[in-house]
């Protein structure tokens, strides 16, 4: 059995839903675009590893038809769920912990905003945790990318008093998870996609699949 599994964690792009902050510089449909194509990028990166990584797609959806239809062009290879309700955090501890469930000893997820990931990343977080218990790949705002656990319960990490989309969002789950006495790896920082500067400055690596 595959022990590695890597989490795409995305709403489904859908005008008007996702990637709201890239208004008004661009049209919904631009920005709902936008979200397409770098879920595209995710799966090509995905689709180098998946012989020693299984692959699941959590994901939030607003219209069901479109949903459906998003899902059914989905690779078979991926497999694909809802997230749970709640927070952004009680969604990722969900998510973290279904996959856990099924076996998996190591469990990476990221959101789907990230241009710039590259298989190399994943395979390093995957490394990381054979003698860590936690990996986090911080993102230039403050918050990160990537949270990666081995068989480690991850609610109280994330399903915590944290201020999400702020600043600090990091450094409060770095420090709840030492002060729990776990130990963390960091990844290398990349940029996510909010807002048409890191739109200009991901653009590149949009276009590359």
């Amino acid at each position: 059995m595959i022990e590695d599994a890597y989490i795409i964690f995305s709403k489904i792009p859908e005008a008007g839903y996702v990637k709201t902050r890239l208004e008004p510089d661009l049209s919904a449909v631009e920005a709902a675009n936008i979200q397409a194509l770098m879920l595209d990028k995710l799966i090509s990166v995905s689709k180098k590893i998946k012989s020693s990584t299984d692959i699941f797609f959590v994901y939030k959806g607003h219209d069901d038809a479109i949903t459906t239809e998003f899902l059914n062009n989905l690779p078979e290879w991926i497999h694909s769920f809802p997230q749970v309700e709640g927070s952004i955090g009680k969604k990722m501890s969900g998510a973290i912990e279904t996959v856990q469930e099924q076996g998996y000893k190591r469990v990476i997820l990221t959101g789907g905003d990230i241009p710039q990931l590259t298989p190399k990343t994943i395979e390093d977080a995957k490394k990381a945790l054979l003698d860590h218990d936690v990996v986090l790949g911080p993102s230039y705002d403050g918050g990160y990318y990537m949270f990666g656990a081995g068989q480690l319960s991850v609610e109280e990490f994330l399903d915590a008093d944290i201020s999400w989309s702020t600043a600090s969002v990091l450094d409060t789950t770095i420090k709840l998870l030492q002060d729990d006495g776990k130990t963390v790896e960091l990844m290398p920082k990349l940029l996510d996609v909010d807002f048409k500067a890191d739109l200009d400055k991901n653009i590149e690596f949009i276009k590359e699949n």
